[in-house]
């Protein structure tokens, strides 16, 4: 079923195929009417210089020129000079000979040259006599003028020579049929070439059976002649240099002879379409361009009037059929290709066909439709811009409270309530306002005192601000700015305010502004909203997703935003554990709001809210998914599940055992000699207090995210450690063996007290997990750009699978040692967090019962 369309898209069809109807009515008007015939003409004479024709070799002109006169004398000539003109060419192997000379009375004075020059026509054999059709007088009878009946009877065929003259006086076409009465006479040339069996017999044949039109011109086959060039274009000789054997016979053997006149005197001279300005051709040159083109069937034919009108129709209508498609700035470079258009397919039709196709009428109907459909389309426009205006205008209430300026009033609450003002005044014109403490007057000149200047409705402000302190001025500063121009108007845009077009422009630049704002500010909040939140319709499209929703999922930035990307692949982020993302959103649709917690690939718990909301019947229903990272909420959770171990166990223990040696020596003070119970006491407190102490050091370094770094000889911090541990080492019978280069600079940048702590952490893990009477080897080199310092032990080892887990907070191994070694997890904590504060690096290696090797990597440095 078609869909049925609105009233707007109506009213643009039918404007629309009006505009058409118009251009198509105006198109066949110019057509018919020949308005614009002069440009016509115009395009025909430029393109005609396109045509890729050559003159024929065998066509040669006798002209009667100013020499010819000058030597033989004034003409008329004496009809013997004609046929001794005839005789040399007949000696000379003319294939054929047009006289282009009206020769239709006797000479009654010498009828004696007139038989000589019949005798001479018939012993050539091919000689051809015009007809010319002429008016005895202005508005008379038309008579056709045939050559003296003796000369008719002689030549070899009779033709006629009249040309069609445009209005403009040019010679630009012919009729290939003409006579009174009835288009008897075919031209001259289309007669000798027929006789001369180089043309067809009936390529444009007489209707014998039509009646009689009266004494009037009746004219059929209308040709244009394809002119070769200009003036001169075929090879000419004078009469007289034939007559006096001046000229070789090569030059007129075998050749078509046109014998014509050339004087600018005789008048025989027209205007042509390839004559530059002011430039005559003799009729005798234009009946051998016709002769040219006729034998090689190169005349060009008007195109019927039908096809004219169908074509030019055709070519009109691109304008404005291709308008609707195209933005406005390419209207005209539109206009402009259809006007080309028809000029390249007059050519081509010109060119290939030898079809004239006036192309005025179609260009001239494509330039008006440009302003019809512009007009229309102006018009539809701002139509459609006032109604939406009115439509934006019944939802643009949180529009204007976000582009409307403030209040003064509202400023001054702010600098009341929330800024750290002491004094605050504002002077205007029409107002002068204090509020806050009441200074001295000094103050406001004083070091806390900041002053703004602003305008609002072209009024010159001022606001004087009293800090309480130096810092607040700089950091409030920029909000007191953003405040004033919160409550600045828009300044107006200058100049005229047309009653139409440019009111329907500032109302439009009012509402383009006010929903800028609103987006920018639906942008801006949702892009810096810690969640991650998308957007979906009912379809499950997603309409919108801001970066942390991306982040938060691991998914690069405008994955998301494809159309191929749906609400349903977005569960594949997910690790609902107990359920499936389509459970979740079922139940969602069905309750309107569903929260669970979950993951995302990398590991990363995460807080869901899947919210079911009603936007309207446009979009209408959609899905509003939120994302929230509570991985640090739970990591928080998790500290403070073992940090209660910690204290439940590890510091609870001494003091149980404490309390348990207290009861006892109470209990029975003599089975315990007071020297052992003050050791057992010491040796619990002195556990307990370095269990603290560890705790408070890594919490201590974990607070910060920088320390300060300063130049550090690796070499004089590992020597202090291993001082601190040596006795500890003794103590146990293990040896401490420290091997370096002397030669080696390894300075690193750091933290002195840290990286000394790190060392004794590393060492006194060494010799607590060494079996008794091994020893403890301590290696510090440079290696490239890195200083490398690594504490190998021989004890107990690490299992493979608690290597990974070595550096977290209260982490323990199994393989400890028994409860001589038990100690808090936080010393290997100390030192991971205290490496990655000087952007170096730890390695361990270990076997289970083979020691460990731990390798200390920091940066190099240079110094002097």
């Amino acid at each position: 079923m078609a869909k049925r369309l609105d009233v707007s898209q109506r009213r643009y069809l039918a404007e629309h195929v009006s505009v058409l109807g118009l251009v198509i009515g105006l198109c066949v008007l110019l057509s018919l009417s020949g308005a614009l015939s002069f440009i016509n003409r115009y395009v025909y004479d430029s393109l005609l210089h396109t045509l890729p024709d050559t003159p024929s070799p065998d066509i040669v002109i006798v002209g009667i020129d100013e020499y010819s006169l000058r030597e033989i004398g004034r003409w008329p000539w004496d009809r013997s000079v004609h046929a001794e003109l005839i005789n040399k060419l007949t000696q000379m192997g003319a294939r054929a000979v047009l006289m282009d000379l009206i020769l239709s009375e006797p000479d009654q004075s010498n009828p004696a040259s007139d038989q000589k020059l019949v005798k001479a026509i018939a012993n050539n054999g091919h000689v051809y006599l015009p007809v010319h059709v002429e008016q005895l007088r202005s508005g008379g009878q038309l008579i056709e003028v045939l050559p003296y009946s003796p000369f008719a009877r002689a030549a070899a065929g009779l033709g006629h020579v009249d040309l069609e003259l445009d209005t403009d006086g040019v010679a630009r076409s012919v009729y290939m049929r003409s006579g009174i009465g009835q288009a008897w006479w075919p031209h001259i040339a289309q007669t000798l070439l027929q006789q001369e069996g180089l043309i067809a017999d009936n390529l444009y044949p007489a209707d014998r059976g039509e009646e009689f039109s009266g004494l009037a011109n009746v004219r059929k086959f209308h040709r244009y002649i394809p002119y070769v060039d200009g003036p001169n274009t075929y090879p000419q000789v004078s009469a007289v240099e034939v007559l006096q054997d001046l000229i070789p016979r090569q030059l007129i053997q075998d050749k078509i002879v046109l014998v014509g006149a050339t004087a600018a005197g005789l008048g025989d001279m027209l205007p042509t379409p390839m004559a530059g300005q002011g430039e005559l051709m003799a009729g005798v040159e234009i009946n051998a361009n016709l002769l040219d083109a006729l034998r090689h069937d190169r005349l060009i034919r008007h195109m019927d009037p039908v096809s004219t009108l169908i074509l030019g129709c055709v070519l009109a209508l691109l304008a404005p059929l291709l308008l609707p498609y195209v933005l406005p700035r390419w209207s005209m470079p539109l206009v402009g290709g259809v006007l080309l258009a028809c000029l390249l397919v007059s050519m081509v039709l010109l060119i290939t066909l030898r079809l004239w196709f006036p192309p005025a009428a179609a260009m001239a109907a494509a330039i008006i439709a440009y302003p019809l459909w512009t007009w229309r389309r102006l018009e539809y426009s701002l139509s459609y811009m006032r109604n939406a205006l009115e439509r934006l205008a019944e939802y643009s209430d949180l529009n204007r409270r976000l582009t409307d300026p403030a209040p003064l009033s509202s400023m001054t609450r702010m600098l009341n309530q929330v800024l750290p003002v002491q004094a605050w005044r504002l002077i205007g014109p029409d107002r002068n306002e204090q509020g806050g403490e009441v200074p001295r007057p000094s103050d406001w000149q004083g070091p806390l005192a900041r002053r703004y200047v602003f305008k609002l409705d072209g009024v010159r402000y001022q606001l004087g601000l009293i800090w309480r302190q130096a810092l607040d001025a700089d950091t409030y500063d920029y909000w007191v700015r953003a405040m004033l121009v919160r409550t600045r108007n828009r300044t107006p845009v200058s100049g005229p305010r047309y009653e139409v077009l440019e009111k329907h422009i500032d109302r439009l630049r009012r509402e383009e502004q006010r929903q800028e704002a609103l987006t920018r500010f639906f942008q801006v909040t949702l892009a810096q909203m810690r969640e991650g939140v998308v957007i979906a319709d009912s379809c499950g499209m997603i309409v919108f997703a801001n970066p942390q929703a991306s982040y938060l999922l691991g998914m690069e930035p405008g994955v998301m935003d494809s159309e191929h990307y749906t609400l349903m692949e977005l569960g594949r982020e997910l690790d609902l554990r107990d359920s499936s993302w389509r459970e979740l959103l079922q139940k969602a649709l069905g309750e309107g709001r569903i929260q669970v917690e979950c993951r995302n690939r990398q590991g990363s718990d995460l807080y869901l809210d899947i919210l079911l909301v009603h936007a309207g019947d446009k979009p209408g229903r959609m899905l509003i998914v939120s994302f929230k990272d509570i991985s640090d909420v739970k990591q928080a959770l998790r500290s403070r599940s073992e940090m209660l171990d910690f204290l439940s166990h590890d510091l609870r223990s001494p003091m149980v055992s404490v309390l348990a040696l207290t009861e006892k020596m109470r209990q029975s003070p003599g089975d315990t000699p007071m020297e052992d119970f003050l050791n057992n006491v010491s040796h619990y407190a002195q556990r307990n207090l370095n269990i603290a102490e560890q705790f408070l050091q890594l919490a201590r370094v974990e607070a910060v995210e920088r320390v300060e770094l300063s130049e550090q000889d690796m070499l004089a911090v590992v020597e202090s450690a291993i001082e601190q541990v040596q006795i500890q080492a003794q103590s146990r019978d293990i040896a401490l063996r420290f091997e370096y280069d002397p030669d080696q600079d390894v300075w690193v940048n750091g933290n002195n007290e840290l990286l000394e702590r790190l060392m004794v952490n590393l060492l006194t893990n060494a010799v607590k997990y060494s079996h008794e009477g091994s020893s403890v080897d301590v290696r510090l080199y440079a290696r490239d750009d890195k200083v490398c310092c690594e504490v190998r032990d021989r004890g107990v080892g690490i299992p493979k699978e608690f290597q990974s887990h070595l550096f977290e907070r209260f982490s323990r191994a199994s393989t400890s040692g028994g409860a001589r070694t038990r100690g808090a997890g936080l010393g290997l904590r100390f030192v991971k967090v205290v490496t990655e504060l000087h952007g170096g690096g730890i390695q361990v290696d270990s076997e289970p019962n083979e020691g460990s090797r731990f390798t200390l990597t920091l940066t190099r440095i240079e110094v002097d």
